[in-house]
């Protein structure tokens, strides 16, 4: 592991190093702070093309919200990875209908969004994001010769929780310790794993 459990569990409060976004120094395993959004894919496709250069078969995963796809360094990088041909790049678009603001298409409209992604060359698809064994084989074995790959996976916003489910105003709220235990009551996961949470 890159850094002890016991880190996660300062998440959000004052003087963690984990926040909503996560930061470049001081967290192992974190390469490049992508806190304005994004930077995640540009950077990614900087680290295929660099994969690609050296002939090292390695692949680079992006993850990035359906919001994130506001930002025009994302269509410029999804552009040049098309034009590179990086099929070493697959990214996962986080599709589920919400950004900090508000509702994805009331803030910025992005349908088709598959058709977007096909246009721009990737090789896309549209998943079951809660689909885990489906997401887990994709992401081992999808490629397409001389083309990106992006999944946009389907999802809902705090899915399996009742009162966080296609709520937005979960997006930066912190639960309370009530409402943790009542989530983990929801998601059926065991009373002795709730106080490594609270």
């Amino acid at each position: 592991s890159f850094f002890p459990e016991s880190w996660l569990e300062k998440y959000g409060e004052d003087g963690s190093l984990f926040g909503e976004h996560p930061l470049a120094h001081g967290i192992p395993g974190i390469e490049a702070a992508t806190g304005s959004l994004g930077h995640g894919l540009p950077i990614g496709v900087g680290f295929a093309l660099g994969l690609k250069i050296k002939n090292l078969e390695n692949r680079v995963y992006v993850l990035m919200s359906d919001g994130e796809c506001n930002e025009g360094s994302v269509w410029e990088a999804a552009l040049f990875a098309a034009a590179q041909k990086l099929d070493n790049l697959i990214g996962i678009i986080d599709f589920n209908k919400w950004q900090a603001t508000g509702r994805s298409e009331e803030v910025m409209m992005l349908s088709p969004l598959r058709d977007k992604w096909d246009s721009f060359g990737w090789d896309t698809m549209i998943v079951d994001g809660h689909d885990i064994p489906l997401l887990v084989s994709l992401l081992s074995h999808c490629t397409a010769e001389g083309k990106p790959t992006m999944i946009i996976a389907n999802t809902i916003k705090g899915k399996g929780v009742s009162f966080m489910e296609d709520n937005n105003d979960w997006h930066y709220r912190i639960p309370t310790q009530d409402e943790v235990r009542a989530s983990y009551k929801e998601l059926n996961i065991v009373e002795e794993n709730h106080e490594k949470c609270v």
